[in-house]
């Protein structure tokens, strides 16, 4: 199972990144091995840079990704694919997959970080 990771940093002790589209890196994560494969990301165009990211994503069939805050077109992207969002701004890499498995972080329902379900998504 591959988790993706929006990240500051190339390693399993990086930060979270505060913001998906702005992240400098984003890490596959496989949770079988935890072997990484790392992504930089290209934030000269942030539509550009949401896009790619989300179909990054999907390219190495992430059934979750793990970020700080999302925008609307990355968010229905990733939501429409059945992917999960999880939200775990400033923590380390490690420390968020710890607490996934454990079911203990915060899905991302919305993007604009509201409880409500928006649209056709959950």
């Amino acid at each position: 199972m591959n988790i993706a990771v929006a990240t500051d940093g190339k390693s399993l002790d990086s930060k979270v990144s505060e913001q998906f589209e702005r992240c400098s890196y984003l890490l596959i994560v496989n949770m079988n091995d935890l072997s990484i494969t790392v992504i930089k990301n290209n934030k000269s165009l942030e539509c550009s840079s949401a896009e790619s990211l989300a179909s990054e994503v999907l390219k190495y069939d992430c059934e979750a990704l793990i970020t700080g805050k999302i925008e609307s077109l990355a968010f229905n992207i990733l939501a429409d694919a059945n992917v999960t969002r999880f939200f775990s701004a400033g923590s380390s890499v490690q420390n968020a997959l710890d607490l996934m498995e454990k079911n203990s972080l915060k899905i991302i329902k919305n993007f604009d970080g509201t409880e409500n379900c928006g649209g056709h998504h959950h």
